[in-house]
Order: C-alpha cells, then sequence, then structure tokens
C-alpha cells in the first residue's frame, strides 16, 4: 500500500510569520510516497477558500485551479516529475498522475488569507493504490468504494493582521446616458507592528462582460507620489512613482464605467487602471496572461454560492422535520408514494440533463465533469462553477462588476526586506440590468417653495411646483 506524507513548505521558511488580510504567499505542497506501492489521484479538500493552483491557457469555461464540484475546496493535485536522472538539472517536468514509491513531488500553490485573529486551515487529502498501467479513477468509475483508498489530514494555524479596507459606491452618471461613476475608497489598517505601517496601491481592476473602466483624471497631485528608489525597481519590477498610504489614511478614487456598445458581443474583459503610471487606463480582454487576478474571486464566488445552497437545503430539511414532529403521526402510504415518485422524476431529469452521466466525486453530483475540469454534458449551466464564466455570465441580466485593488508593502519598511503582495476585491456590484424589463428607470424630483403663508378663509392656495423627470435609458 502506498503511504503518503505532506510536507507545507512556505516561500523563505516563514512558516511562523504574520501574515495580512488579502496577502498572497507562495507555499509549496512537497508530497512523499514512503510506501510499497505507486500512488494516483491525489485531491485536496480544504476548509476555506484560501488555495490556489495556478493554470496556463484556461478557458473560461474551465474550472479554477483543478477544482472539482461547486464548492471551490475540492481540488485534484497535478503532480509533476522531473525527466532528468537525480543530480542532474533539468527544468523538463512531465505531467504523471502516479507518485512511486519513494519518489517526492512538488506541487506549488499560492495561498491568500482573509479574516482576522488566529485561523486554522484544515487540509484533508485522499489518494488511492494505482494499479499499475490501468490508473484508477475513483472520481469517475461508478464503484468508487471498490478501489482502496487512504486519508491524511493537515493542520495549520496562521495569524492573520488587518491590512486594508475596500469599499465602493457606484452612482449614474448625468453626463452621459448608460455610464456609471465609480468610487472606490481603500483605507490602511495595517497593525502588524508599530512602525513602516504604509501600503504601496499598485492598480484597480475590473472584471465584467459588459462593462469596461475608464480613471477619472486629475486626480492625484504630485505630493501624493511617493517615489520608489532605483533598487526597488530593480529588484522587485516596481514603478518610478507609487501611491503610498499610511496608517489609518484614506484614498478615494473615482472611476467612469462605460458599457459596450449595442452591436459588440459580450466578451470577457479585465480592465486594468495603475492608479500611476502613463497606463492608468488599460483593457485587455486576453484571458491567458491575466487569469491569476481573478482565481481567487472565482473561488471565492463559487464557494459563497455553494455555503448559500447548502444553508437553504439545510434549513429546508429543518422544517420538513420539525413539520413531521407537530403532525406526531405517521405518514400515509400514498404520502410516502407521492414523495418517492417525485425524487425519482427530479433525479430522472438531472440524469437526462447530463446525458446519463455523473460524477461520484463532485460535491453536489448535479454536474457531470471531467478530469481535467471542463463539463462533458449538455446540462443547462455549460460551464464549471469556479470557472470565469460563471463569474461573469453571459445572460444579459447579470450586468454586474467585480472590482480588484492589488497592492505591496514591506515585511519591515526596509527596501532590503520581502515584498508583501495581495490584493482585495469586491464580487457582484450590480450596475443594471441590460436586458429590458418592464419596469421604467426614471428619477423624478420637484422643486418648491419650503415656507408658504396662506389665509385659507379666502379660498384655495395656489402654488407653483416644478417636476424633473430624468431617464437613464
Amino acid at each position: 500500500m502506498p503511504s503518503l506524507t505532506v510536507d507545507i513548505v512556505p516561500h523563505g521558511g516563514k512558516g511562523d510569520a504574520t501574515v495580512l488580510q488579502g496577502q498572497i504567499s507562495s507555499w509549496t505542497l512537497r508530497i512523499s510516497n514512503l510506501g510499497t506501492a505507486p500512488a494516483s489521484n491525489v485531491t485536496l479538500k480544504t476548509n476555506a477558500p484560501w488555495m490556489n493552483i495556478a493554470q496556463t491557457n484556461r478557458k473560461e469555461t474551465r474550472a479554477t485551479s483543478h477544482c472539482i464540484g461547486p464548492s471551490g475546496t475540492l481540488m485534484r493535485l497535478p503532480l509533476e516529475k522531473k525527466t532528468a536522472e537525480d543530480g542532474i538539472d533539468n527544468d523538463d517536468y512531465v505531467k504523471s498522475d502516479v507518485i512511486s514509491p519513494g519518489q517526492t513531488v512538488e506541487v506549488p500553490v499560492h495561498v491568500r488569507t482573509s479574516g482576522g485573529g488566529r485561523q486554522e486551515l484544515y487540509m484533508l487529502f485522499r489518494y488511492e493504490l494505482s494499479n499499475g498501467d490501468v490508473v484508477s479513477t475513483a472520481l469517475n468509475s461508478s464503484s468508487p468504494s471498490s478501489s482502496k483508498q487512504k486519508w491524511l489530514r493537515k493542520m495549520i494555524s496562521v495569524p492573520v493582521y488587518p491590512s486594508l479596507t475596500l469599499s465602493a459606491v457606484l452612482m449614474p452618471s448625468y453626463w452621459k446616458k448608460r455610464e456609471h461613476i465609480l468610487s472606490i475608497e481603500m483605507t490602511n489598517y495595517r497593525s502588524d507592528r508599530q512602525t513602516s505601517l504604509e501600503i504601496n496601491l499598485d492598480k484597480i481592476c475590473i472584471a465584467s462582460r459588459y462593462y469596461r473602466v475608464q480613471q477619472l483624471p486629475d486626480q492625484l497631485g504630485e505630493s501624493d507620489l511617493y517615489p520608489s528608489n532605483a533598487q526597488q525597481q530593480q529588484l522587485y519590477g516596481m514603478p518610478a512613482s507609487l501611491l503610498q498610504i499610511g496608517w489609518q489614511e484614506r484614498v478615494t478614487m473615482h472611476y467612469l464605467i462605460i458599457p459596450f456598445e449595442d452591436e459588440e458581443e459580450a466578451k470577457y474583459t479585465l480592465s486594468q487602471c495603475h492608479l500611476v503610471g502613463e497606463n492608468s487606463n488599460s483593457s485587455g480582454t486576453s484571458l491567458f496572461n491575466e487569469s491569476e487576478i481573478t482565481d481567487f474571486v472565482c473561488l471565492e464566488h463559487a464557494h459563497e454560492r455553494f455555503k448559500t445552497a447548502l444553508d437553504a437545503h439545510e434549513k429546508e430539511m429543518a422544517r420538513r422535520a420539525a413539520e413531521q414532529e407537530e403532525s406526531n403521526q405517521p405518514r400515509h402510504v400514498a404520502q410516502i408514494r407521492r414523495e418517492k415518485s417525485s425524487m425519482e422524476s427530479e433525479k430522472s431529469g438531472s440524469s437526462h440533463s447530463n446525458n446519463g452521466q455523473t460524477t461520484p466525486g463532485n460535491d453536489t453530483g448535479s454536474q457531470s465533469s471531467s478530469g481535467n475540469g471542463d463539463l462533458v454534458g449538455k446540462s443547462e449551466l455549460s460551464y464549471h462553477p469556479t470557472s470565469i464564466m460563471n463569474l461573469c455570465p453571459p445572460e444579459e441580466s447579470s450586468s454586474k462588476i467585480n472590482v480588484i485593488c492589488t497592492w505591496t508593502a514591506f515585511s519591515s519598511g526596509n527596501a532590503e526586506d520581502e515584498v508583501i503582495y495581495g490584493q482585495h476585491h469586491l464580487r457582484q456590484l450590480a450596475v443594471r440590468p441590460q436586458a429590458k424589463s418592464k419596469g421604467c428607470p426614471l428619477t423624478i424630483t420637484a422643486n418648491h417653495r419650503s415656507e408658504i403663508e396662506h389665509d385659507f378663509t379666502g379660498g384655495p392656495m395656489v402654488s407653483f411646483v416644478s417636476l424633473s423627470v430624468c431617464s437613464q435609458r
């Protein structure tokens, strides 16, 4: 039987160091097989959507971080091994789903911390006994219990300190119809040390399918910019000037949200606005180069929707149980038959929508997915719950934007120290529906005299009121 051990190695070996809210750290999962048989199909389940396994050339419909199911916390670990012999430096890797006895595999991951105080990250690894050349795929087989499975638990305690708060206000623009003004407020609440608590704001990104963003000009003066030295520019690629906010300082930036033209095809766009620099307004539709910016947003969005659906299901089951206890009578045979027939009809309808294919490895089993994260069923939902398309759906009624703010800071405030990277985001900000509805979006205001003196014994009062009706269409 295989016997795996997992060592979690943070970047730089600082495992006990404090981290900030929204900080993105680089970890390495070092997996070793100490058993006498090969192991395959290594999966990981976490209690929070903190972990992301970077992917290249990922399509909009494919899963983020090799996720399985809709929770955003169950993922398949991609295993790689070097093709060269031991002791020879070679950067050529080949993909493999099998860990041979005595072999060690390293899986690089990115971890974004959230919450406050001491947080506990629980990790549950599952692996199987490999059957020689034929790898048993318990996630796609009809009888996963027939394969020999083993489990491994790991837990990490991480102290998380406050860093940055992000809030946004969206209002319609009265200059041009269908445009909106987005005001983003960022406040520095860093408290992990006594001095050098500055945070350098990098850029604001807007992920949407119907809108692009443009930064309003002339918002920053020369006194607001913080010059970076030559060493920072050379080592970390920082620009010549930074927008730095000190402890408990607050900055507000304003942006123009512009919808795409009606004749343009709805296409996912990641607009990037650097707070300082010549390219303060840039929009791109290339998902391949900028997918890592939206990975954590996709994972958290899928996890929140999964938790909402699970809570609603638990409340419904509790309500049914309470009704059964209140009746205090056994159910009638006809009632049992009706419930059984309704369950069978729902099950048959679900299997028909998925072309008769189900996935035992999914958290809900309502969607069919292959091992690489692509959906193979032709159901109504033709994309993965953790994909970019689920974050920015193509439906015209889902006219929303996602705001992402990236920032950097130094671990101790010195230029020689390690640079901390992080991001904060606001998900699913409703702009306005693109589709026409029965409601009329009118803004009606009235202008009249606030103080009037009149003697009603002489007759009714006559006053002039000016009504203003403004349509945002």
